[in-house]
């Protein structure tokens, strides 16, 4: 029996019209991209990313591209995503002037499955939603009408418990420890120092996952990372629910902090908002407010022991003389 010879012909020829088609396609979408490279597969340039994080100076990394490429704008692939960088003021102008409009947020996937479901993770009008419920409490009025006082509060018993009296302190740890009693006392009013030291230890966990190789493997930074929030959303669910018991029992008030907050006001549609989703939007503002505000004491507390004068005058301005 003869087979056609179109029978082997009209597949391969298929074959070729479908290669040719995706090389066009790929040619024509790095048409428009940016100089750069995207390194080995999966990993990318990952290593040179972590490593110029852990020697302390994570700007190295962008600024030896922005010269090797001669552009402000370079193309790379960190923890398994490939991503365009804009350098300089004109890209930060472009990036922050059209949010949700020809940018949207973005977070690396290891953000995402550590965060779960929460106001950044989330897109939307559920965005739009949950930003109303919390924006009331996390406004600059909020702070200065609410907060400054029990900050002032925590500042003084935290100094008399792990600075005074002592010779050499370490100052990074014990100021990352001081903003962490501070959120937990602003958002969910937890004053028990061995409890908030448990919860900063699984949180020091978590924030090292956070911008990490998403390898879920055990004694991966990821992996830890997956197990210590898993602990937090347990003890902190235990939190809600006691106060959602004592917000029936009327021993607790609806202004009393944000987690009351949450648990007793609806959104604009009449929904509560879930226990999960409260913990995790609490996770989230532990989150935004902890390395940002403990890196910027420490380095002033560096910059008033390299200047003693400057520190006498605002000791004296603060105090008086002595």
């Amino acid at each position: 029996m003869e087979i056609p010879e179109s029978v082997f012909t009209a597949p391969f020829l298929i074959l070729m019209i479908i290669l040719f088609v995706m090389i066009i396609k790929r040619k024509t979408k790095e048409v428009n991209y940016p100089p750069g490279s995207c390194g080995w597969p999966f990993l990318g340039e990952t290593l040179d990313f972590l490593k110029a994080n852990k020697e302390g100076k994570p700007e190295n990394f962008v600024k030896e591209r922005i010269e090797k490429y001669k552009s402000k704008i370079f193309k790379t692939c960190i923890m398994g995503e490939n991503m365009v960088v804009l350098g300089g003021p004109s890209g930060n102008k472009f990036l922050f002037s059209n949010e949700n409009k020809q940018v949207t947020i973005w977070w690396p996937v290891t953000v995402r499955k550590l965060l779960g479901p929460c106001l950044v993770t989330t897109v939307g009008e559920e965005a739009k939603i949950m930003r109303k419920m919390l924006s009331s409490f996390i406004s600059p009025d909020a702070f200065s009408r609410l907060y400054i006082k029990a900050m002032e509060l925590v500042a003084h018993s935290h100094f008399m418990n792990y600075w005074q009296g002592k010779e050499k302190v370490k100052v990074f740890p014990l100021v990352k420890l001081y903003t962490f009693k501070v959120a937990c006392q602003l958002f969910m009013s937890i004053e028990d120092d061995k409890e908030i030291e448990r919860l900063s230890a699984q949180f020091n966990i978590f924030l090292k996952g956070l911008i990490a190789i998403p390898l879920y493997l055990p004694g991966t930074a990821f992996y830890k990372a997956v197990r210590a929030t898993a602990a937090i959303r347990k003890e902190l669910l235990q939190v809600v629910r006691k106060r959602r018991e004592a917000l029936e029992h009327k021993t607790a008030s609806p202004s009393q902090d944000i987690l009351s907050h949450l648990l007793s006001c609806p959104d604009e549609n009449g929904k509560f908002m879930s226990e999960l989703l409260i913990v995790n939007n609490i996770l989230l503002l532990l989150f935004a407010g902890h390395d940002t505000s403990s890196v910027t004491l420490t380095l002033l507390i560096k910059r008033l022991a390299e200047h003693p004068q400057v520190y006498q005058d605002i000791l004296q301005g603060q105090f008086g003389d002595p």
